[in-house]
């Protein structure tokens, strides 16, 4: 239900910016998403073409993705720089923020992902 409020935790967010540019996914493509297992403290998702998991440190003002790892398969060149991105966007991730439906995952102060469910 769109009224109903969501957690960071098993939802599954689905990237919609990536440092400020909108994500255009294809009808045919995959949408890159993620979901988070707060007590497994492990992601794991998919980057668009190739799954990926990995684990993450959470504490009230931070969160940090350890190494990501994925599976190697190939794509449509367009698909495989946007995971590229948005995996290299995860590795710099030091906080998030939390609004309604948005997750807004931050470098810094600077928004490098955005995901919404």
């Amino acid at each position: 239900m769109p009224n109903e409020p969501v957690t960071l935790a098993y939802t599954e967010w689905t990237l919609v910016e990536l440092d400020g540019d909108a994500v255009e996914v294809g009808a045919d493509e995959l949408a890159p998403h993620l979901v988070l297992d707060l007590e497994e403290a492990r992601a794991s998702g998919s980057g668009g073409v190739n799954r990926l998991t990995g684990h993450f440190v959470l504490s009230a003002d931070e969160l940090r993705f350890g190494p990501l790892v994925t599976t190697r398969m190939a794509g449509p060149e367009s698909a495989m720089k946007r995971e590229d991105a948005f995996l290299a966007a995860l590795e710099r991730v030091t906080s998030y923020q939390l609004e309604g439906r948005t997750l807004t995952l931050l470098a810094g102060e600077d928004a490098v992902v955005r995901l919404s469910c």
